[in-house]
């Protein structure tokens, strides 16, 4: 190869690198931006990690102080300050009302599980008896009972009262993070980069009955598609969808052969995946995020550079309208999705999502 050929294409790979490095700008007028910021909710002292919707008029939040604080939405105040745990939160769940009493779970480091009223703020009961550090809480469906996940795994009724334990003998059985209900009374539980199988039985108790091929690395998401399918995402990047009925890996997506640079990491590793109308599933991926029509198996956008850090939350709004995006580095962008919210509302793959699959991120619309 001669010498121009070698610059010519040296040019031509750094032009193309710093084209998939850009990351738009934030503009002061944004005529598309249908959010105004309102207030600013202060009290934590730490970094907060969790939110959850507990009403149209009120939410809660854990921060690594250790405190959860329930909020009036509407007008910013602090309602009321759940203090007891001595480490920080984990987990937050909402139990169903129990005689026009709202409850919530909180589990934490500190082995413990409190169950709060959420009107009065008082603590109605702490739940010792998990034992290990409780990394995760999973409400379920059709059944008046929770679980809990760490190093056992937790079956509890939504009134406190222990009702089994399971705890794992092998080391990859430990390290439960996160949990997924399926049908047929079944619990999916994701523990490092391997996947289990329990059956819950008539009488409460816990079997495992099966252990899931495993992942590269460490999974990071765990949820349902629809009511046959389900997916998981590691660290590496890949994500597996499965089969509820013969719980076999029939598809997957973003598959990184090998670790890429010097220090051999994942930069397209999937921080949190969202489903939409059990058809399209939404991953963030490295800084950037990407749509997936799990139907017939084909990415129809990926936006490689959404932002400057890596993106640790997506969700959408407004009834769809737009995906929203929270990154490591404090900040949240809106993006476009009605073409392809049409698209999965009469369930064909119409014209738009065509032009997204040939376009890439390109037809992605910037809006915040």
């Amino acid at each position: 190869m001669s010498m121009l050929k070698r610059l010519w294409s040296s040019t031509e790979k750094n032009e193309k690198r710093n084209k998939e490095d850009h990351v738009e700008e934030i503009k002061e007028v944004q005529p598309y931006n249908p959010f105004t910021e309102l207030l600013f909710l202060e009290h934590h002292k730490d970094i907060v990690n969790l939110l959850i919707k507990i009403d149209s008029k009120r939410c809660v939040t854990a921060a690594d102080d250790c405190l959860a604080i329930v909020w009036d939405i509407q007008f910013g105040y602090r309602l009321v300050t759940l203090c007891g745990h001595s480490r920080p939160i984990t987990h937050m769940m909402q139990l169903p009302s129990h005689s026009h009493t709202h409850r919530l779970v909180t589990s934490s480091s500190d082995k413990q599980i409190r169950i709060w009223d959420l009107d009065t703020g008082d603590c109605l009961d702490v739940l010792t008896e998990h034992q290990t550090s409780v990394r995760c809480l999973l409400l379920l469906e059709n059944t008046k009972s929770f679980c809990s996940g760490g190093e056992n795994l937790c079956l509890w009724s939504n009134k406190g009262t222990l009702l089994t334990t399971w705890t794992g003998q092998a080391e990859e059985e430990k390290n439960i993070n996160f949990m997924l209900q399926i049908k047929n009374a079944r619990l999916i539980t994701a523990s490092e980069k391997n996947l289990a199988v329990f059956v819950i039985g008539a009488d409460g108790a816990l079997s495992l009955i099966k252990q899931l091929p495993p992942h590269r690395e460490p999974v990071k998401s765990l949820i349902n598609i629809q009511e046959d399918v389900f997916a998981s995402a590691s660290l590496d990047g890949t994500i597996k969808l499965w089969r509820t009925d013969s719980l076999l890996s029939h598809r997957s997506f973003n598959v990184v052969s090998e670790p890429e640079g010097p220090n051999k990491t994942f930069p397209y590793s999937v921080q949190c995946m969202m489903c939409l109308h059990e058809r399209y599933l939404c991953a963030a991926i490295g800084t950037g995020f990407a749509i997936y029509d799990t139907d017939i198996g084909e990415e129809i956008l990926h936006k490689t550079n959404a932002h400057h850090s890596k993106i640790n939350h997506i969700t959408f709004a407004c009834d769809g309208l737009f995906l929203c995006t929270g990154a490591v580095d404090g900040s949240i962008r809106l993006w476009s999705c009605e073409d392809i919210i049409r698209d999965s509302l009469v369930g064909s793959r119409g014209e738009a999502a065509k032009i997204l699959h040939q376009t890439g991120s390109n037809t992605s619309r910037h809006i915040l």
